[in-house]
């Protein structure tokens, strides 16, 4: 199933603002494969899969709704998930203080969304893809974070293009 997390981390690396949607789907899709087989255990991948579908739905609808919050709420969560995710593989090690890293990396991802929305779409999406298409290579430190710096480059370098030229 690694290649659905490496398609929808690419997807949100090229095309995370311009799809604000797929921003928010792809988020809440994320999250869900991430979290419902602790909030389900012993639950089959295709029931893994359909509550995480199901998840990311959700988020695309209310993000029509509620644009402006859905997309902070998606910059919540991705904020609190690049977090989590470069405390592991830095190998930072803060002990207790480790959720309030991911705390404050979720607020960031929070205000940056709410504050500059276009610009921070941008940045939000191309550390969210990297990150995701990242964390599926089969490749181990330090090649990881020198790929996970070229697809944020990447990412940042597509997505500014496509806004200039709109």
């Amino acid at each position: 199933m690694n290649w659905v997390y490496i398609i929808a981390g690419g997807l949100l690396l090229i095309f995370g603002r311009k799809l604000f949607w797929l921003f928010v789907s792809i988020t809440g899709f994320l999250i869900g494969m991430m979290y419902i087989p602790e909030l389900l255990p012993g639950q089959a991948d295709e029931v893994i899969l359909t509550v995480s579908l199901i998840a990311g739905l959700m988020g695309a609808f209310l993000s029509v709704l509620l644009q402006k919050f859905a997309v902070g709420l998606a910059g919540l969560a991705a904020g609190g998930y690049v977090s989590f995710y470069l405390l592991q593989t830095l190998a930072v090690n803060i002990g207790d203080f480790r959720w309030l890293a991911i705390l404050a990396g979720a607020l960031i991802g929070a205000v940056l969304a709410g504050s500059m929305y276009d610009w921070a779409l941008i940045l939000i999406t191309s550390a969210s893809g990297a990150v995701v298409v990242t964390q599926y290579l089969p490749v181990s430190m330090p090649i990881s974070a020198i790929v996970l710096l070229v697809l944020f480059i990447a990412g940042l370098v597509a997505q500014g293009q496509m806004k200039i030229k709109e």
